[in-house]
């Protein structure tokens, strides 16, 4: 009898774990796969001071980084407090990438990225402006404030420089070969493609930031 009782009584407390188990699993997970829907980066990157980072790599000649804006703006309206955000442009060893890679972090230098990045974009993609050359995207920043000179000087600064530079070098450890891309705690990678759609990507992103 102490027998049966018992193995009733062990019987019923692994079905309340089980189902306590899948219970969690099923509030944690929404059934994305690590090497599918996300992957590790190649050398991961340190997020101090922050615990949780999500950081979009993104490059202003690709139209469909210009596409994920509203939805990448709606996200950020709505994340977590706890979660820090930020933008990075992707740099390869190609010209075209250093260059938009440097107008970044002028505006970023000169206090104006907030009110420029959106519209940058759109005169790019949208408006199909000309923008292509310093002296020309200079004066595209004097709606911003910014004078052509201080504009033309910052680009050609050593800062600016140095964090192209940066950028590069984090480029290739985040093992960047599409944008946008966003990364997660400095450890996972994913994209649209991968995660199959923009709706699936931001799910995705929340959940790997408690990883």
């Amino acid at each position: 009898m102490l027998r049966r009782t018992w193995l009733k009584t062990f019987a019923a407390s692994a079905l309340i774990a089980l189902v306590s188990s899948t219970s969690v699993q099923a509030d944690n997970d929404l059934g994305f796969v690590e090497g599918v829907e996300y992957k590790k980066i190649p050398q991961e990157q340190s997020i101090a001071p922050h615990t949780k980072q999500v950081t979009e790599v993104f490059y202003y000649g690709c139209v469909h980084c210009y596409k994920l804006e509203p939805s990448l703006h709606e996200w950020v309206k709505n994340k977590p407090a706890d979660i820090h955000f930020e933008q990075m442009p992707a740099v390869l060893n190609n010209p075209n990438w250093i260059f938009m890679g440097k107008v970044f972090y002028t505006a970023k230098e000169l206090g104006v990225i907030e009110q420029s990045h959106v519209p940058f974009f759109t005169a790019l993609h949208k408006e199909k402006q000309s923008l292509f050359s310093v002296e020309e995207i200079a004066k595209f920043f004097t709606q911003f404030g910014v004078k052509e000179s201080d504009f033309i000087s910052t680009f050609k600064s050593f800062k600016v420089d140095q964090q192209v530079r940066q950028a590069m070098r984090i480029t290739q450890a985040y093992g960047i070969d599409g944008v946008p891309a966003v990364i997660v705690n400095g450890k996972y990678l994913t994209d649209v493609p991968m995660a199959q759609s923009t709706e699936n990507m931001w799910k995705l992103v929340n959940q790997l930031t408690t990883k």
